[in-house]
């Protein structure tokens, strides 16, 4: 069923085997307006030596491919946006045309609508127009949680079985049905610790705890500790269920970098790892200058056990040219495995892909995972 795209990238790469390291990109909507801003898009990232697109396939509510998890629940096939169109299927085809690995990104993660893109009657998006009792809410009740910038995002309840399924579906029809490498899953966090007071929770929340509500405070230890260990065991079962469909796909995440996301997210990774729940990740650790960025980078590889799989997210939008080609040199003497950068459209405005090209991506590379199953 898989032509094989490593094989295409590895061909690619043979004049310079010695190098080898992720150099990902994230690719986010407005690179996926029509097939032949994908293809060029695949063609600049290939032409600066990236080996992978982190192409955004899950936002705003909706699938950005022909997804038969989301018309099940839905009735909707997939983004009214974009209309018949099945966008991973086409970044696939352009990616491997490029020689450039698509992995799927599924931005939103436990984001189930946004009420600035076509959130139905309800104004919180189509699964909660079937599905209510999803949506996660704070201690006072409230379903709507505003972003910077304006707007709302509803989320689903992290712990309600139903919700992580069809979420974990998702994930899995993507890994079956499409010639990817890896899956990543965004967002698996909490929109902040006043949240998860969903009737839900709560319950299950009192069956482990004698009966007694969760505390008021959302920043009570226990509480705290609770809800990431439900994160955990969530990221556990994506982990094992991507698996059972394809062997071969790697899991990856880009969580917020520790020590930030467990106290303010109930983001744990570093047990992601431990746990074996997780092949590589992709903390963000977005800095404007490459001293701050060592620092907090450091403090990545400190907190977890498996550097080997640390992929670290860099920010070219709050960066310049020069500070990332620093970083990334920062990344290679850390002995790390590559980076991914945020974000395509950033390297192309910013002019920063010749610069790559010129300095730290003079030569191409091969991806440094297993190639077993794609040739």
């Amino acid at each position: 069923m898989r032509p094989g795209i490593l094989a295409a990238v590895l061909m690619q790469a043979l004049p310079c085997l010695a190098m080898k390291e992720i150099r990902g990109a994230w690719v986010d909507r407005s690179s996926l307006v029509t097939r032949a801003e994908i293809r060029v898009t695949m063609r600049n990232l290939a032409e600066a030596h990236f080996n992978t697109a982190h192409v955004n396939v899950w936002s705003r509510g909706y699938p950005l491919w022909k997804s038969a998890v989301f018309e099940r629940e839905t009735g909707l096939p997939g983004d009214p946006g974009l209309p018949g169109r099945d966008i991973l299927a086409e970044a696939v085809e352009e990616g491997k045309a490029a020689g450039i690995a698509v992995i799927p990104w599924f931005e939103y993660g436990f984001v189930g609508g946004y009420d600035g893109y076509f959130p139905g009657p309800g104004r919180r998006g189509p699964i909660f127009e079937v599905h209510p009792d999803w949506l996660a809410r704070t201690r006072s009740g409230e379903a709507a949680f505003p972003i910077q910038g304006g707007g709302t995002f509803y989320w689903m309840s992290h712990t309600h079985p139903d919700a992580q399924q069809f979420l974990i579906d998702l994930v899995r029809e993507v890994a079956s049905g499409y010639d990817v490498p890896a899956v990543e899953f965004d967002r698996a966090r909490y929109p902040q610790m006043d949240c998860g007071y969903d009737d839900y929770t709560k319950r299950l929340y009192a069956e482990d705890h004698g009966g007694a509500p969760p505390p008021d405070n959302g920043n009570d230890p226990e509480w705290l500790r609770w809800r990431s260990s439900q994160l955990n065991a969530f990221i556990n079962r994506l982990y094992k269920q991507v698996k059972r469909a394809d062997w071969r796909v790697l899991v990856s995440n880009a969580p917020v970098p520790l020590p930030t996301s467990y106290p303010n997210f109930a983001q744990d990774f570093s047990m992601w790892l431990k746990e074996g729940s997780l092949d590589f990740v992709s903390p963000q650790v977005y800095r404007r200058d490459a001293a701050s960025f060592e620092r907090d980078l450091r403090n990545q590889i400190r907190a977890i056990d498996s550097p080997e799989r640390l992929t670290p997210g860099l920010d070219i939008t709050n960066s310049t040219p020069a500070e990332l080609i620093r970083m990334i040199e920062i990344v290679r003497e850390q002995g790390l495995p590559g980076v991914v950068v945020w974000y395509y459209r950033g390297l192309l405005t910013s002019g920063t892909l010749p610069r790559l090209r010129e300095t730290v991506f003079q030569e191409k590379a091969l991806l440094p995972w297993r190639t077993v199953g794609f040739d």
